[in-house]
């Protein structure tokens, strides 16, 4: 079964939001790339100094945590609805960012020979 991966920031915010959620995100009066950022609780490390916030590249999210030895640096929100947000919200996720590219396609079917 063949996929075709649609990228949406409108889409992703939705999770971005849930995440934020997840992780008892506040909005912070600063930006990060430009953009709003929320400071939340780290997945990993449980301080609550790490940030989520647009990527530089604008075309998704990011969670960094400055503490050291804590190991999230930098990871994008796929890797972050993967790891942290459970398999029923990974589900969702891949829902909206996969669309099947088969249509009614069907194989053929072994002639008998009489």
């Amino acid at each position: 079964m063949s996929y075709l991966f649609k990228t949406d920031i409108n889409i992703e915010y939705l999770f971005f939001t849930e995440m934020v959620e997840r992780l008892q995100g506040k909005k912070s009066k600063t930006l990060f790339n430009g953009r709003e950022k929320y400071q939340v609780c780290c997945p990993n490390c449980e301080k609550r100094k790490a940030v989520m916030g647009y990527a530089r590249r604008k075309d998704t999210f990011v969670l960094a945590c400055p503490v050291d030895g804590c190991g999230l640096k930098g990871i994008v929100l796929h890797e972050v609805i993967k790891r942290y947000g459970g398999s029923e919200m990974f589900e969702r996720w891949r829902k909206a960012r996969w669309t099947s590219t088969n249509s009614n396609w069907m194989p053929i079917k072994n002639r008998k020979h009489s």
